[in-house]
């Protein structure tokens, strides 16, 4: 990868680690579901202005909208109201690299070399090393819920990369207005109406802006530039900088919440950084000259 798309992979990742307090903020003032069904309600706003569809087959468009929006979304929401707690659900969200690079070796025939190999191991280490820092005995059912989510986004990487279009904009936020339904359908259904109604007459001109940040800053145009790396270059050197969520939140967490980091949790990120070079460098082995 170029040194400007490793710099756009890192601030596209890293705002999606700070996108969690953002999060947590909304979490405090709407119903779980129901702030999922905005955030993507909002992720779709630019379908207003491009009113026509992607030029694609629309299973393309409903797959991503699927995987990327109502199913994952709702799966982490679950498994974290089955006892999974959140930090550990950003850590355990981020094995869609290894769900993705095994579908890109079986679907695409995309073959990492030894370094890309070596870089996801190192980063998953640093990944674990993270994890032991975390409170919180998440169960099984919790557990199975989020790993299925990891599976989703791993499938949505491998739609965009199979729907062969690169007018991503239009094909994200239409992908996302696909799920407004189904999540807000959702939420009255498993949150009550009167709840929804209550959270919506109750908002603040805050809460309204932190819905715009997640959904088309950090959702919509987030999720635009990531496919466009993922249509750029092969899957098993793009999914690894999604490590770089838990990090991102962790010192976002610290920065804002006066959470502290200390020593195992920065040894664990330092991990993860080399992982990440080696996984993203490309090692060309010398020529033998023989007389």
């Amino acid at each position: 990868m170029s040194i400007p798309h490793i710099a756009l992979a890192l601030a596209v990742t890293g705002l999606w680690g700070f996108s969690f307090v953002v999060m947590r903020e909304l979490l405090d003032a709407l119903p779980p579901l129901m702030m999922a069904g905005l955030r993507v309600a909002t992720a779709a706003l630019p379908v207003l202005i491009l009113i026509r569809p992607p030029a694609i087959a629309w299973y393309w468009t409903l797959g991503i909208g699927l995987t990327q929006g109502t199913i994952q979304m709702s799966l982490v929401i679950f498994g974290m109201e089955f006892g999974m707690p959140a930090g550990l659900s950003s850590l355990l969200l981020q094995s869609q690299v290894f769900f993705t690079t095994l579908f890109a070796f079986a679907i695409l025939d995309e073959r990492p070399g030894r370094a890309q190999y070596a870089g996801i191991a190192v980063s998953g280490a640093g990944i674990a090393i993270i994890g032991l820092t975390l409170p919180g005995g998440p169960t099984l059912v919790g557990l199975g819920f989020v790993l299925a989510a990891s599976v989703c986004w791993a499938c949505s990487n491998m739609i965009i990369k199979l729907a062969g279009t690169d007018d991503l904009l239009r094909l994200i936020a239409w992908a996302h207005l696909i799920g407004v339904v189904p999540l807000l359908g959702l939420s009255y259904v498993f949150e009550g109406g009167a709840a929804a109604f209550t959270a919506l007459t109750d908002m603040t001109w805050v809460t309204i802006g932190e819905l715009f940040f997640l959904g088309l800053i950090a959702t919509c145009f987030g999720f635009m530039l990531w496919s466009y790396l993922l249509r750029r270059y092969p899957a098993y050197l793009v999914t690894p900088f999604s490590l770089v969520i838990p990090i991102s939140g962790l010192i976002s967490t610290a920065l804002l919440l006066d959470e502290t980091l200390g020593s195992q949790r920065l040894a664990g990120v330092g991990l993860v950084f080399v992982g990440l070079v080696l996984a993203t460098l490309r090692f060309r082995a010398r020529r033998t000259v023989r007389l």
